[in-house]
């Protein structure tokens, strides 16, 4: 028997810690995405092809929440990965496209 389910349900299922990981410290999440915009705005005009500037962005904006993901001992390696390639990638996607293309058009 297979099921069919949606996105939605499958994000409550599947990924639920790291969502109730993000939802609990969304402050820090948002705090992170405006330092990945400062540390990563140098590197619009180096980095010409989108998917190499939106791996680094995503890459500076997990390296900003490092610290807070050691001080929850039940985050697991899992979970970061999880978290990295998946959940922060479909929250800000909007976001890093848009800060990407509109840097480009000063370069």
């Amino acid at each position: 028997m297979k099921y069919i389910i949606t996105e939605e349900q499958y994000d409550r299922v599947v990924n639920k810690n790291v969502l109730f990981w993000i939802k609990r410290r969304y402050d820090l999440v948002e705090k992170a995405l405006k330092e990945t915009y400062k540390l990563t705005k140098f590197d619009i005009c180096r980095i010409d092809d989108y998917e190499k500037f939106e791996k680094k962005f995503f890459t500076v904006m997990m390296d900003c929440l490092h610290p807070f993901f050691y001080d929850d001992e039940s985050f697991t390696h899992l979970e970061y990965d999880m978290m990295c390639e998946v959940v922060l990638r479909d929250l800000f996607y909007v976001e890093c496209t848009e800060f990407y293309f509109k840097g480009r058009e000063k370069c």
